[in-house]
């Protein structure tokens, strides 16, 4: 099913570079030409065409931004050329399609209302929604209760997804991005290859032989944090063009996207690296225990996007405030 591939992305993308890191570049480009040709040949499905250019590129990115220096470098490329692959996707759709998403969409739904992904998410919408008010709420026990949510749910497809495809790109895009480029940090980190920046014979003989080699230093992710600088050069200027386009209206779909790239993703990728050095300060069975809520953290902020807010101002605080500072200076005091 094509609708459940976007929760995969995130997984996919990691056992992608694991691959690399094991095999060289050529076996994983391989594994995404061969699903983007078998997908669209036997079962053609526009958000398998959306996947197929989000993943080649996502995993393109990923590559180069574990060759490059710094690390906000490094996930900044990563995020962007995975949203970069999503939008790209979204716009060879709109040229194959030869409509508006927002008609693309509305008539995807409709024709896919027997998948059980868009059923649920449908029968949902239609049981919470307002109809109007010379329309009747039919039962699940009704004829036509299936095309009716169909129909109020593509209704809002539409008109969400004609709006905010930017917006969902983006997250979507940034998040896989910024996942798998975590993920890759704790695969260089733990393996060796002769192809590495600085490796010596000893590593290599306690690792398993690795093909894909990372050219500079690996950074640990418990040492990754967003500079000050980050509140001024990036935040700021988010903040006052939202505040712009919230005074001259009708944009809010532009402002949500602007301060969902420029604040809502980079805090909670501060407020995650933070976890991470919380996490690295136990030792022993409770450091695997910090380890694992530090992993059910990140799902969740990937899943739910009230938890990934509440990561952003967790963030914010800790560039204003410099937490790792306050916790050092507690604990050696």
């Amino acid at each position: 099913m094509p609708s459940t591939a976007v929760w995969l992305m995130p997984i996919i993308l990691p056992f992608l570079y694991l691959l690399y890191r094991r095999f060289g570049a050529y076996f994983p480009l391989a594994c995404i030409v061969c699903y983007g040709a078998v997908s669209l040949v036997c079962n053609y499905d526009i958000l398998t065409v959306v996947y197929f250019c989000a993943l080649f590129f996502a995993f393109c990115g990923l590559l180069i931004s574990c060759q490059l220096s710094p690390y906000l470098a490094c996930v900044a490329f990563a995020a962007v050329v995975a949203a970069v692959g999503a939008l790209f996707g979204a716009g060879v759709v709109r040229l194959a399609e030869g409509a508006p998403v927002s008609d693309i969409a509305e008539r995807y739904v409709l024709a896919e209302r027997a998948d059980p992904v868009i059923s649920f998410f449908a029968r949902d919408y239609y049981e919470h929604t307002e109809l109007a008010p010379n329309e009747i709420r039919l039962e699940p026990d009704d004829d036509g209760y299936a095309l009716a949510a169909a129909t109020a749910f593509s209704e809002w497809a539409g008109d969400e997804f004609g709006h905010y495809i930017w917006y969902y790109c983006i997250h979507y895009g940034a998040l896989a991005g910024a996942v798998g480029y975590l993920i890759a940090v704790v695969i260089n980190r733990r393996t060796a290859s002769c192809y590495d920046c600085g490796a010596t014979e000893a590593e290599i003989k306690l690792s398993t032989r690795a093909l894909g080699g990372v050219r500079v230093e690996t950074v640990p992710i418990a040492e990754m944090k967003m500079p000050r600088a980050y509140l001024w050069s990036c935040m700021l200027p988010a903040a006052i063009a939202a505040i712009v386009l919230e005074f001259v209206g009708g944009y809010d779909f532009l402002s949500a996207t602007i301060m969902h790239s420029f604040v809502t993703l980079p805090s909670a990728f501060g407020c995650f690296t933070l976890f991470a050095y919380f996490a690295s300060l136990f030792k022993g069975k409770a450091c695997t225990v910090a380890n694992t809520v530090l992993v059910i953290i990140g799902i969740a902020a990937v899943i739910f996007p009230l938890a990934l807010f509440a990561l952003s101002m967790i963030g914010i605080c800790d560039c204003i405030l410099n937490l790792r500072f306050w916790t050092r200076f507690i604990i050696e005091d």
